[in-house]
């Protein structure tokens, strides 16, 4: 399978959330409020040029952002020592075809580069199988926080991998 990752493609980024968001509203499983996911929302100092992309054979399949500085969900953790997973979408198009798996490796990768070798993602408190799909892919539980963004408020699952 190729796989490639670019973080030039904010249009791109941005319809892939929308998709996976759609999807989400569609079968009762809402993540995010859809008029949320907009480059004015989500694309600012701390994300800007860190909006993937991760193209499947040419064809777009997901998004994520990468970030290394996060004073929002991560306050309390020191710039530039773990990156941090946020609004990860894999289109339904891919989906069952272990593409966290060369996510996951490409954000290493991303790590081992800076020295870093720790990354963290927190998900919706209230998604055991999300919860479950993280922990079969090495992250580790750690705490639990309410958040709010967007004018949500969540209980959110934060977890690390350390390696």
């Amino acid at each position: 399978m190729t796989v490639t990752f670019r973080n030039d493609q904010p249009d791109e980024f941005i319809a892939i959330l929308r998709e996976v968001g759609q999807w989400l509203v569609d079968s009762q499983q809402e993540m995010w409020q859809l008029d949320t996911l907009t480059p004015g929302n989500l694309i600012d100092a701390y994300t800007r040029d860190n909006c993937y992309v991760m193209y499947v054979r040419g064809t777009p399949a997901a998004a994520f952002i990468l970030q290394w500085k996060d004073p929002l969900y991560y306050a309390d953790v020191p710039d530039n020592t773990a990156c941090f997973i946020h609004k990860l979408a894999i289109r339904r198009l891919f989906s069952g075809q272990n593409l966290f798996a060369h996510i996951l490796d490409f954000c290493r990768g991303q790590c081992l580069a800076r020295n870093i070798h720790e990354i963290q993602l927190e998900t919706d408190a209230t998604r055991p199988a999300l919860m479950r799909f993280y922990e079969r892919h090495g992250f580790k539980p750690t705490y639990q926080k309410q958040i709010e963004e967007f004018g949500q408020t969540f209980t959110c699952q934060y977890y690390q991998l350390h390696f």
